[in-house]
């Protein structure tokens, strides 16, 4: 029989680098610490939700899971962009699926209410055979406190988040010389895998892991240099991982940027389940993680650049290659969460980032 959430024994993990700071098995493999994760900590967050480039005309749409919540973002016939949930208040329906264009009609498959882009409620079937009275104005869509910034929507669920340029700490200032904007989009990839999320955001933030896991695709890029870790007040926390020559023949800096963003490669992670990597040339690549069941996990890697007809398909091959190197070692760290016989062990100086997030996990989960 599965432990509750409240026998749990879970500490804050500590700063220190020769305590163990890491969440026990339990946090990864119990039902019930992930229904708190999907009831708490994802609806209070601010969480990607859709690009702009994906809703740029009227009727766009792009649908999302938010924990347990089916969000909706949606450009009305006027242009204004909405976001909602994404049920029917009828009985529950999730409306629309996937992302497309809703032709000035979101209809509900269930039993074909159907709904403007901007919520209002259009048309019943056979309305008249509801007996009771009802006020139409109280069926529309349920508005979601949304936000934009540079070409990136987020949506926070419950409305309880700090504004979002709050919340996103030093991603704006160290992204504001790379043109996010302009970005036209190159890779797109999407996939699932058999791991807790945390299990994937955890080898996101993991520095230590590099060097080994990542000996093929990354070490070209930055051997010989030394990365540097800054871990924010709770929701950012940032890699800074010089480019050798290598690195900067393949990226040459962006015209106007920064000193420091002209030479190195930026890993910043947004809690709880983006990273984002910023290179000198002004090229981003977006990892966002999304839970599916306790042991499952969404990926979306999206890669977006100034230069997006100099992009080949080498990009996407290492983009591939890079995922499969952490695929093979997080299956592994999976199965071996479920021994009876694993205990966090001490943490490398290197492996900051990851405690920091469990710190931001429990605090957020109370």
């Amino acid at each position: 029989m599965a432990a509750s959430l409240t026998d749990l024994q879970i500490r804050s993990p500590s700063s220190a680098t020769t305590e163990t700071a890491f969440l026990p098995a339990e946090a990864y493999i119990s039902p019930e610490f992930y229904d708190a994760e999907m009831r708490s900590v994802f609806p209070s967050s601010w969480v990607l939700a859709a690009n702009l480039s994906d809703v740029a005309e009227p009727g766009d749409f792009v649908s999302k899971m938010i924990g347990y919540e089916p969000v909706l973002v949606v450009r009305d016939d006027d242009g204004v962009l909405h976001a909602f949930a994404n049920m029917c208040p009828h009985r529950g329906t999730v409306i629309v699926k996937g992302s497309g264009n809703c032709e000035s009609r979101l209809i509900c498959p269930y039993h074909g209410w159907s709904f403007s882009p901007d919520g209002e409620l259009r048309a019943i079937p056979n309305e008249r055979g509801f007996d009771d009275r009802f006020d139409r104005d109280k069926l529309g869509l349920r508005p979601l406190r949304f936000d934009i910034w540079e070409r990136f929507v987020f949506v926070n669920v419950d409305g309880s988040a700090p504004p979002l340029l709050s919340y996103l700490e030093a991603a704006p200032n160290l992204l504001a010389r790379h043109g996010l904007t302009d970005l036209s989009p190159t890779v797109s990839i999407d996939d699932t895998i058999d791991v807790n999320w945390k299990v994937f955001v955890d080898n996101a933030l993991d520095d230590y892991h590099i060097p080994i896991v990542h000996a093929e695709t990354l070490q070209p890029f930055h051997e010989g240099m030394e990365f540097r870790e800054d871990t924010g007040d709770r929701y950012v926390n940032v890699l800074v991982a010089p480019m050798n020559d290598y690195g900067r023949s393949l990226y040459p800096h962006r015209e106007g940027m920064g000193d420091e963003q002209s030479r190195v490669t930026y890993a910043i992670d947004v809690f709880p389940n983006l990273t984002i990597l910023a290179f000198p040339d002004g090229g981003i690549t977006t990892l966002q993680l999304t839970p599916l069941a306790i042991d499952r996990t969404a990926i979306e890697l999206r890669s977006y650049s100034h230069r997006p007809d100099e992009i080949g398909p080498d990009e996407e091959k290492f983009s591939v290659d890079f995922l499969t190197e952490d695929y093979r070692v997080m299956r592994q760290v999976q199965q071996g969460l479920r021994s009876r016989h694993f205990l966090p062990g001490p943490a490398h100086y290197r492996e900051s980032r990851t405690a920091a997030f469990h710190r931001s996990l429990l605090a957020v989960m109370g």
